[in-house]
């Protein structure tokens, strides 16, 4: 299903994501460590440049469409939000290479869930398909 209103650019940048997804992947199998450092710095960079506001935006249209949408689904969507913030903000626990493959896993594994299950879900709600977001929630910086 082609993407329509405030989902498209959602969905565009979802690509990104899994760009960086995949250099977390490599860095992580690598054996580089100041790589991996590297690569983490550069999800850090991501969840503030990007992320952050792309799962705001989300969570907006969730509580627009709230009523219509699977609550399994929602459940999920937000707690993989919370998980990734924790990956990509900084505030993390887990060792270098293993934050480095959680981060890539789970960004793969998210995207995949939201294009294919749940963004159709919200597309369906009428207000979603029309709805474009303001820009500057999108990208604040611009």
């Amino acid at each position: 299903m082609p993407r329509t209103g405030a989902l498209l650019p959602l969905s565009r940048e979802h690509h990104t994501s899994l760009v960086m997804a995949r250099a977390a992947r490599k860095a992580a199998d690598g054996s580089d460590p100041a790589a991996g450092l590297a690569a983490i710095a550069c999800i850090e960079a991501h969840w503030h440049n990007l992320l952050a506001a792309h799962f705001e935006q989300e969570e907006q249209l969730i509580q627009l469409a709230l009523e219509t949408l699977d609550r399994e689904s929602v459940a999920r969507i937000l707690a993989e939000h919370a998980e990734l913030r924790a990956l990509a903000s900084g505030h993390c626990a887990l060792e270098p290479t293993e934050r480095l493959r959680r981060f890539a896993d789970l960004v793969a594994a998210h995207v995949r869930y939201e294009e294919r299950v749940f963004f159709p879900q919200l597309q369906l709600h009428p207000c979603i398909a029309s709805t474009v977001m303001p820009h500057s929630i999108n990208h604040p910086e611009r």
